[in-house]
């Protein structure tokens, strides 16, 4: 079957990604040494070569995976930010699958008419560390004007030498963006980057929204309320913008959360169709089927328009004010929560809502220890009973066998009210004297 119509694509996509992805890449984060015996395995096939472009500051190799011998020009990175490690199991993904994909929708001759490279893990530094930035500090995408950073070299280097007619810059955004002013969280982002702070668009630009429409519509069979549109604000230290305005037509694709999803595995797979989409759209011109219109129809990608945890309607009394506000909580990747929002959250939604009407924030109240302290799950609960929602004192001499969340810090919180940025641990009273712990953002009922 060639030419196939782009939902038997998302199809046979989706059935040959669910029984062929790299199942040892399901995990919350990856790191050089989880792909590079992948990269080797791909590199043995006769339809992929493999180079080596380059070292990072602490010598890992940044590898480029090539497919296709045609005369237009693809370039895919993936992971420059070190913790964005969801388009780096796709890229891989796709490569392994392509082949069989191909022939039930691509031209029998694809091989000669495009050229793929994918550069996976531009940023090993970074991912070793699970960090955004390099072994420099320096957020590579950040670096495309002064080349400080020898991964930003070495992009540079390839768009320079490679002269891409299509360029993926793959990238994951936080999980707290919404599809529109909606519930639902925007799980696939794309964006068609501005050259120019004018934010004109010339035929490559063009080129690169009729693509994204393609790939949102193709996504749409799987994910018909999660697909955002990023802002073009011009950015000028940035690479994708940069790339644009080399001719190339640019797209960011920002793989974000799904419901019940914490490692980003419908992400994944869906970087996995959205390339093939696109691949098939350019190779069969489907992409010219689709004006601006269709690319402006994908809903804006909504910053803030999510939390983990959101607290409604609660009391809380400062100096003697007392008011009525939401709290929203947030919870890092290491499993911390902390107060992100207090306020008027009426247009911000949740992975998980608590209805709190009117039950009444107690003060933040410390217990202070001195000596080695041990916290059981019975004395713990005591505290907490008499107001206690934080221990003072040197964390490494407190033991905790309650199973349960404990904040310590070394001194104690300024403030003896919750505010912005403050960890997520309180307590709560409502009018029938019923109490509440926060513990990390967990509530548990006294």
């Amino acid at each position: 079957m060639k030419n196939a119509h782009p939902h038997t694509t998302v199809q046979v996509a989706e059935t040959l990604w669910q029984t062929h992805n790299y199942r040892q890449l399901d995990k919350p984060h990856l790191r050089f040494n989880d792909i590079e015996p992948i990269i080797k395995a791909l590199a043995e096939r006769a339809d992929i070569t493999l180079t080596t472009l380059g070292h990072t500051c602490a010598q890992r190799p940044i590898y480029r995976l090539t497919t296709g011998h045609g005369p237009m020009v693809i370039l895919a990175w993936t992971q420059m930010h070190g913790d964005e490690p969801t388009a780096t199991a796709a890229v891989l993904d796709w490569l392994r699958i392509l082949p069989d994909l191909a022939a039930t929708s691509l031209p029998s001759d694809w091989q000669s008419l495009v050229t793929i490279h994918v550069i996976p893990m531009l940023n090993p530094d970074g991912a070793e560390r699970c960090t955004r930035v390099n072994e420099q500090g320096i957020d590579i995408n950040r670096d495309a004007r002064q080349l400080q950073t020898p991964e930003g070299n070495i992009l540079w280097q390839q768009v320079n030498e490679l002269h891409p007619d299509v360029a993926f810059n793959l990238h994951d955004q936080n999980p707290y963006y919404t599809a529109g002013n909606s519930a639902y969280p925007s799980t696939i982002a794309f964006l068609a980057p501005a050259f120019h702070p004018d934010k004109h668009v010339d035929a490559p630009r063009l080129r690169a929204k009729q693509l994204i429409a393609c790939m949102a519509e193709t996504l749409s069979h799987w994910l018909p309320c999660h697909i955002g549109r990023y802002d073009d604000t011009y950015s000028l230290r940035s690479f994708g913008d940069n790339i644009a305005g080399t001719g190339a037509s640019t797209i960011l694709i920002e793989s974000g959360a799904h419901p019940q999803d914490p490692h980003r595995q419908v992400a994944r797979k869906m970087n996995v169709i959205a390339l093939h989409s696109a691949l098939d759209a350019l190779l069969c011109n489907r992409y010219q089927e689709k004006s601006l219109a269709d690319y402006y129809a994908i809903p804006d990608n909504v910053e803030d328009g999510l939390t983990d945890v959101k607290f409604g309607q609660v009391k809380q009394t400062i100096h003697h004010t007392t008011y009525t506000c939401d709290i929203s909580v947030n919870i890092d990747a290491g499993g911390n929560g902390s107060i992100s929002h207090i306020g008027d959250l009426s247009t911000q939604s949740a992975f998980k809502t608590v209805g709190a009407y009117d039950a009444v924030v107690l003060p933040l109240k410390a217990k202070h220890f001195s000596e080695p302290f041990t916290l059981t799950k019975a004395n713990y609960l005591d505290l907490l009973a008499a107001g206690v929602c934080y221990f003072v004192g040197d964390s490494s001499t407190l033991n905790n066998e309650t199973g349960m969340p404990v904040l310590c810090l070394a001194q104690p919180l300024d403030t003896p009210a919750l505010f912005p940025g403050a960890p997520a641990y309180w307590l709560m009273t409502d009018a029938d004297n019923t109490q509440w712990a926060v513990l990390n953002g967990q509530v548990i009922e006294l």
